[in-house]
């Protein structure tokens, strides 16, 4: 396939979404529009808006006032594709089949996009429910004698006050999201939706639950240490791989970040997860 061809597909491919359509027609009537404008205008979520205007990359862009408008080529490829909209549709129901053959499992169930896609637009109503899993998290925790910092499940010592290591969970819950927000700025100037961030934060920490969960059930109906033991070793590992995956699925959706950009942003969640690790064992805590 020709270079030609290969730019004529991507942008069918941009301009296969509705929003995108609109937001493409509003900067051709108005030659241009500032983030707010748009997000006014177009009535969706903050991450929702940046996805789109990432994913219109060549066609719009911002200038030195900061608001967007559309490039050479977009100007030309509206003009070319405004009397080609059969194609444009042919275009969607192409990528929506091939999406749903190629990217079911790693987008669904690895990184939960309906999910915070759901979260992102009911953000206030969702808030009451992510509350909830962070104190169910803290009060298993404390039940197991398991508190799970990302990567690691680890015993308090026994000067660690019961009322402190139900904390955990929660401060946990709120320092990741705080890393995940100030890394979304500093890295990537992305502002906004921070309560779709903060319960998908909290919904992405599930998983870390399966394991003191198991242990308390176990516990609970008397199963032999031995199970617990094997539980305890090998589910962690898959678990808190889903976590990463999750976390950049609920940064992404929420922040309107690739997912190459996301993973960065999970990166640094991890190592900053290992250097308090490592200060928590320093001072005794664990």
């Amino acid at each position: 396939m020709s270079n030609r061809d290969n730019s004529i597909t991507r942008v069918y491919s941009a301009l296969s979404n509705p929003i995108r359509r609109q937001i493409v027609d509003i900067l051709k009537t108005k030659q241009k529009a500032g983030f707010k404008e748009l997000h006014d205008a177009l009535r969706i979520s903050v991450g929702a808006l940046y996805h789109h205007l990432e994913a219109l990359e060549g066609l719009v862009t911002q200038g030195p006032d900061k608001k967007y408008l559309l490039t050479d080529q977009g100007r030309s490829a509206v003009e070319t594709l405004s009397v080609s909209e059969e194609k444009i549709a042919a275009g969607t129901i192409r990528t929506a089949t091939e999406e749903t053959r190629l990217a079911f499992i790693s987008k669904e169930i690895l990184f939960g996009r309906s999910l915070f896609h759901y979260l992102n637009q009911e953000s206030l109503r969702s808030f009451p429910l992510a509350v909830l899993i962070v104190i169910f998290g803290g009060w298993v925790s404390s039940e197991t004698n398991l508190e799970p910092l990302l990567l690691f499940y680890l015993n308090p010592t026994a000067g660690v006050s019961p009322t402190w290591f139900i904390l955990l969970f929660p401060l946990g819950w709120l320092a990741t999201f705080s890393v995940c927000e100030i890394l979304s700025i500093v890295a990537f100037r992305r502002k906004g939706g921070e309560l779709s961030l903060l319960n998908g934060t909290a919904f992405a920490m599930l998983p870390l639950l399966v394991v003191p969960g198991i242990s308390f059930l176990a516990q609970l109906f008397s199963t032999s240490i031995r199970v617990q033991t094997y539980l305890i070793i090998l589910l962690p590992i898959v678990l808190q791989a889903w976590v990463v995956c999750l976390l950049s699925g609920a940064i992404s959706i929420s922040k309107g970040l690739r997912m190459e950009k996301t993973a960065i942003i999970s990166l640094g969640v991890i190592y900053l997860n290992i250097l308090v690790l490592v200060a928590a064992l320093q001072l005794g805590i664990f």
